[in-house]
């Protein structure tokens, strides 16, 4: 229970169209007109049915906060081919058409936050100066394509992607006009370096806020850190409305 009552997460499907192709989301709603929708945008190898993603769509919507969780091109329900279509600019065009999206699907003038995590949190950075959100968490996101450390099972069209230089990309431009930021990382990520975390909160405008999980993995395979992650990202949200808007 909260000042929303009984809590009801209510989901609709969305499809809507990035460079012709059709893409998968599904808009989760709070049982009274939300205060602002909360994109999520996952990771490489992920979905929108990530558990990360289902848990901030649950939390969200018991704050009054809409979530839309997407699929990328070539990921989950979504059209595309993966290994031919998967860039950072790509990406980039798939999230800004899913602000359209969940925008239109609640209220245009709805003030919009990101969630990112690992590339999807490099992906909300790099589209940041075209959205503007009011407010962004990102969790163990890459600066810098050099910095990735690919997993040992990771498809080897991947791994030839980023000796083409297909996925290879240098954020640091786009993290300057951040504000309004919590960063997340666990301390000993094997994929992304923790490291990635400090170049972020340094580049970024205030407010910002960087929070580390101690000996947390990329995954944040600890349920108790995924937990603390969680309620710090909503509440991050929540917080940063309060700060711009009538609460």
């Amino acid at each position: 229970m909260n000042e929303y009552g009984m809590i009801i997460n209510i989901e609709e499907s969305v499809t809507f169209v990035a460079d012709g192709l059709a893409l998968s989301g599904v808009l989760h709603r709070p049982n009274r007109p939300p205060r602002a929708v909360i994109i999520g945008c996952h990771g490489l190898l992920a979905d929108k049915s990530s558990p990360k993603q289902l848990e901030m769509a649950r939390c969200c919507t018991a704050k009054g906060l809409a979530y839309f969780r997407f699929d990328h091109r070539g990921c989950g329900a979504s059209e595309g081919v993966f290994d031919a279509q998967t860039t950072l600019a790509n990406r980039r065009s798939d999230l800004i058409a899913a602000v359209r999206a969940a925008a239109g699907a609640v209220a245009r003038s709805i003030p919009i936050g990101l969630f990112g995590s690992s590339l999807g949190g490099t992906v909300c950075l790099a589209a940041s100066r075209q959205i503007n959100p009011f407010a962004m968490v990102t969790l163990a996101a890459p600066v810098q394509s050099r910095s990735v450390r690919m997993p040992e099972d990771s498809p080897g069209s991947l791994i030839d992607d980023m000796v083409a230089r297909r996925l290879t990309f240098d954020i640091s431009a786009d993290i300057r006009a951040t504000h309004h930021i919590l960063v997340i990382h666990g301390s000993m990520d094997e994929t992304v370096p923790v490291e990635n975390a400090t170049t972020i909160y340094r580049l970024a405008k205030q407010p910002k806020k960087r929070m580390i999980l101690s000996r947390g993995d990329h995954r944040i395979s600890d349920r108790s850190q995924q937990r603390r992650l969680i309620d710090a990202a909503v509440g991050w949200y929540v917080a940063c409305y309060g700060e711009q808007f009538k609460w």
